[in-house]
């Protein structure tokens, strides 16, 4: 073979085991942020930096002075890259509404989705964006086990203004007008999520289940866009919607996370359980199964689910004790990390973050 040609064939030889090195590596690992809200203020830690601490974005209302704000549950961002995000926000209840602040990528609060709520006490938690753009959010709603007045919103963007009139916020008590609910009967609802067909699931403690809402949803906040009802409260209603239970069992479920293979992790705040659901709502296996019948647990009771780019699991930990016969959060909240192993078997949880007051919502994201 000519020379030229043996350094051809090299060249194509080399080019194809550098193509299959490539193909055979594991992608580029994006920065992370884990967001979690505790002490009405929102945490940020970096998740590539081992010796990170967290810093404040948000501080709350009666610390952070006029920028502060009283944040709680999950953290969304928008899917418009703009760095934005939304959490719970009930700054100033009852006289302002509680609903869903919207930040910039700093913290500072640009615009408010305010709902209305069948309680005294609104209580926003949940939150996730569809791939039109469109925001869905549970409120709790009674955080017993009685009537259930737990509800889904579902919020048409743009998300830019505040309510009221321009310039009244948040001296006022006026509601937003860009949302209608899908439902108002919910048991104490919190974790949201969606699965590869587009349906929500949310989470139902008082009741047990897990509860599954179906596209088509509605495309506007009034008869034209499917919102042609009125809620109790008199708020735009869903004129139509599919749901049924997806899952129901002795659980009190929580937070929600789609599994890297489509299955559903979900929390169980007051056993202190993580299970694992297949796509069909069956039961695969435990992730998080605590030794303990009933709280304290060693693990802690995970409100809040996230999962990162790798595929671990990091859940917010209400510490839960008693007060008999009443129980609530202790003084020794937490934010764990389950890893799993090359054949994907959970690993004992660790804990990244202690000693934090309420901690009901964490969340991942990408940095660039």
């Amino acid at each position: 073979m000519p020379i030229r040609q043996r350094s051809t064939a090299r060249a194509r030889q080399a080019a194809f085991l550098v193509a299959l090195i490539l193909a055979s590596a594991p992608p580029l690992h994006a920065g992370e942020v884990l967001l979690v809200t505790e002490g009405n203020r929102l945490l940020r830690l970096d998740l590539d930096d081992p010796e990170a601490r967290p810093e404040i974005i948000v501080e709350n209302a009666s610390q952070g002075g006029a920028r502060g704000r009283d944040v709680n549950g999950m953290v969304c961002a928008l899917p418009d890259g703009s760095g934005r995000f939304v959490a719970g926000e009930d700054t100033g209840q009852p006289d302002t509404r509680p609903g869903w602040g919207v930040f910039s990528e700093q913290g500072d609060q640009v615009a408010k989705l305010a709902g209305t709520f069948q309680v005294a006490q609104g209580e926003p938690y949940g939150c996730v964006f569809d791939d039109r753009g469109r925001l869905f959010a549970t409120s709790v709603g009674n955080q017993g086990f009685g009537t259930p007045k737990g509800q889904l919103f579902l919020w048409f963007p743009p998300f830019t203004s505040y309510p009221g009139p321009p310039g009244a916020y948040p001296r006022t008590g006026e509601a937003s007008r860009s949302f209608c609910k899908l439902a108002t009967d919910l048991g104490t609802p919190s974790g949201i999520a969606r699965d590869g067909a587009g349906r929500l699931l949310v989470a139902s403690a008082s009741r047990g289940s897990i509860e599954r809402f179906a596209p088509p949803f509605p495309t506007g906040p009034d008869a034209a866009g499917g919102c042609g009802r009125v809620d109790p409260v008199g708020s735009p209603l869903a004129d139509r919607v599919q749901r049924d239970v997806f899952f129901r069992g002795f659980y009190t479920f929580s937070g929600l996370a789609r599994a890297p293979n489509g299955h559903l992790y979900a929390a169980s705040v007051f056993t202190g359980e993580i299970i694992e659901l297949d796509a069909h709502g069956e039961k695969v296996r435990d992730v998080l199964d605590p030794p303990e019948w009933i709280p304290p647990h060693a693990t802690g009771n995970p409100m809040g689910l996230a999962l990162d780019g790798r595929g671990r699991l990091y859940y917010a930990d209400l510490d839960l004790r008693w007060d008999f016969p009443s129980i609530g959060p202790g003084p020794a909240g937490k934010v764990w990390r389950i890893t799993f192993d090359a054949q994907g078997a959970p690993g004992p949880p660790e804990i990244l973050l202690d000693g934090l007051a309420f901690p009901d919502g964490v969340t991942v994201l990408r940095t660039p």
